[in-house]
């Protein structure tokens, strides 16, 4: 039985996490499809429907929603959304903004200048202590996991199917994992838990490569993420999908449902549980959606 390969940009938890709303889930999945295909009109409506749920908003989809609006020329709603997010998460900034080329038209608007400028005081003062070239390496760390595992379903997905190809692209992975593994677990080794505080969301380069590692590394360091849970440095989500992922290499059924595997028509299903009739109870406790949802998002089934 073969597990399958997911990006983390699907599995790795937030570091803040809003009360889960099915409504919610099912606009800002259709949101993010239809940005994909292009249709940023029809992705920024959808987007505004979800954000307009107050109680549920997420400000990943506050600015997932400023993109959209942005390439489909509403310059008006883009800005409106971004500082919707600077103000429902006092602590947000980001590295990257400055260069997404989604939002290349707000670019001459004088209120561009004024958000850089937010999010640059912000940056300054939350890093202020931060240890500056231990979340420089996390982060490369974490960019080289997302690589190559990028390339590898590229490899995979394409059309007509090529064995060496992806057999070329897998070999890449599991190189570049060698070496992200090894400085990984020099870091937990010799200093520790290095948390948020310190290195801010590059923390969760540590998640992402010990979930990639083998049975025995991820036993070992366990209790370390059990403890980052408890402080709030990594998602209870990310605890929960780190436990189902021993269970499944120890044979064992899964808690939360949260591991996916090859069936035998080629398709997706959900592996082994513990109990299906309490893994929604166990995984609203860690903050995860309903597993029927899940599935549906993972285009999967039981």
């Amino acid at each position: 039985m073969k597990t399958l390969i997911v990006l983390i940009g699907l599995l790795m938890p937030s570091l803040t996490f809003a009360q889960y709303n099915k409504r919610y889930s099912e606009l800002t999945m259709q949101a993010d499809s239809l940005f994909m295909e292009g249709d940023y009109e029809a992705a920024s409506r959808a987007f505004g429907e979800a954000v307009a749920m107050t109680d549920f908003v997420q400000g990943v989809h506050l600015y997932n929603g400023a993109c959209a609006a942005a390439l489909a020329g509403d310059t008006e709603t883009a800005f409106n959304r971004l500082y919707a997010r600077l103000n429902l998460e006092r602590n947000w900034y980001s590295d990257n903004i400055e260069h997404d080329d989604d939002l290349a038209s707000l670019k001459n608007d004088g209120r561009w200048v004024v958000l850089l400028d937010s999010l640059n005081t912000r940056k300054r003062r939350i890093e202020a202590n931060f240890d500056k070239p231990l979340r420089r390496r996390l982060q490369m760390i974490m960019k080289t996991d997302q690589e190559v595992r990028i390339a590898f379903m590229a490899a995979r997905n394409q059309m007509p199917y090529d064995s060496i190809a992806v057999a070329e692209a897998e070999k890449e992975m599991q190189r570049v994992d060698r070496i992200n593994q090894e400085q990984i677990c020099k870091i937990l080794d010799t200093r520790g838990w290095v948390g948020c505080d310190k290195v801010g969301n590059a923390v969760g380069a540590y998640w992402a490569v010990i979930q990639h590692a083998g049975l025995e590394v991820q036993k070992k360091y366990f209790p370390l993420f059990q403890e980052a849970a408890l402080k709030g440095d990594i998602a209870r989500e990310g605890l929960a999908m780190m436990e189902d992922r021993i269970n499944l290499f120890e044979g064992k059924p899964q808690r939360y449902g949260s591991q996916i595997v090859d069936d035998d028509k080629g398709g997706k299903m959900v592996y082994q549980l513990l109990d299906a009739q309490q893994v929604d109870k166990w995984r609203s406790e860690m903050g995860m959606e309903p597993l029927e949802d899940y599935l549906k998002r993972m285009d999967a089934h039981r």
